[in-house]
């Protein structure tokens, strides 16, 4: 088993992937912010509070580690209203971990949340391989874009994740502007299964192929948003004349698998199991 340091370990994701890592034997350090909340990770978990723009506490944690799971980011809308803050995290903050990893575990795996939205809008109607070139449209885009880079770069034993929108099977309130048009292709992936991922990257045996991959749903997932917002609609009982879509292509497609899941196997929650959750979470709601 491994030891592992999670970045941004005390945060929604972060928690999940620090739990499932401890419930399979590694031994797992999270590093986050002073002022995160560390108490919801397992008992178990080793917690290391800095700053990741800090490079003296990054020395610190990596330090004994054979892999780094780099989770902490700015995210949207975040990361488009403060893109000095941004930057300097999602960027600055790569490079520091990158040198720290050289410069005391070089052997260390460096497994990299990053995100689809590194292509930009895509319009055509094919898949969307990893080969596509980087059109970042945004300030969190582009950030992940040059921290890719980073990464590639760096010599390391690397793996770089782009992860479609994530679908969380719990209840949430419509958001006021659907992330895309009624007619465009979509892909989530379960968030499960973004940490199914995650996870592997960990300790799977890679290739140049498998360097840098999409993590998305599969074909299960395959829609037009206007599909996903009736399903949802559907069981919630609103109106789809009540649907509101952003008036711009957001950063959704579908996605090509480039034989991903064959090497790290983490789709195991098809559309059809997120929606009988999701009903599931409603109907207990409607309960209490």
């Amino acid at each position: 088993m491994a030891t592992v340091l999670v970045t941004g370990g005390a945060g929604s994701m972060g928690r999940l992937v620090c739990t499932r890592l401890t419930a399979e034997g590694h031994s797992v350090r999270a590093f986050d912010l002073a002022s995160a909340n560390f108490e919801a990770l397992p008992d178990d978990v080793s917690t290391h509070s800095g700053d990741l723009t800090t490079p003296s506490d990054v020395r610190s944690a990596v330090r004994g580690v054979d892999a780094v799971v780099h989770l902490a980011a700015i995210l949207p809308p975040v990361a488009d209203q403060q893109v000095e803050l941004a930057r300097r995290v999602n960027v600055v903050g790569t490079q520091i971990v990158v040198d720290a990893i050289r410069a005391h575990v070089p052997t260390a795996r460096l497994v990299f949340s990053s995100s689809v939205s590194v292509y930009g809008v895509t319009a055509h109607d094919g898949e969307v391989a990893t080969s596509q070139s980087y059109n970042p449209d945004d300030n969190y885009a582009t950030t992940k874009t040059e921290s890719e880079q980073i990464v590639v770069n760096a010599g390391l034993d690397s793996c770089v994740l782009r992860i479609s929108g994530v679908s969380i099977p719990v209840f949430q309130e419509p958001p006021a502007e659907w992330p895309f048009l009624p007619d465009q292709r979509i892909e989530f992936v379960h968030r499960e299964d973004a940490v199914n991922a995650i996870i592997a990257g960990v300790t799977a045996e890679l290739d140049g192929a498998t360097r840098v991959v999409n993590v998305s749903g599969g074909s299960t997932w395959r829609m037009t948003g206007a599909q996903y917002v009736a399903d949802y609609f559907g069981m919630i009982e609103v109106d789809l004349e009540d649907a509101i879509y952003q008036s711009a292509p957001g950063h959704f497609a579908w996605y090509s698998e480039e034989g991903a899941n064959d090497v790290l196997d983490y789709r195991q929650h098809p559309y059809p199991l997120y929606l009988e959750q999701l009903q599931d979470d409603i109907d207990r709601l409607m309960a209490e």
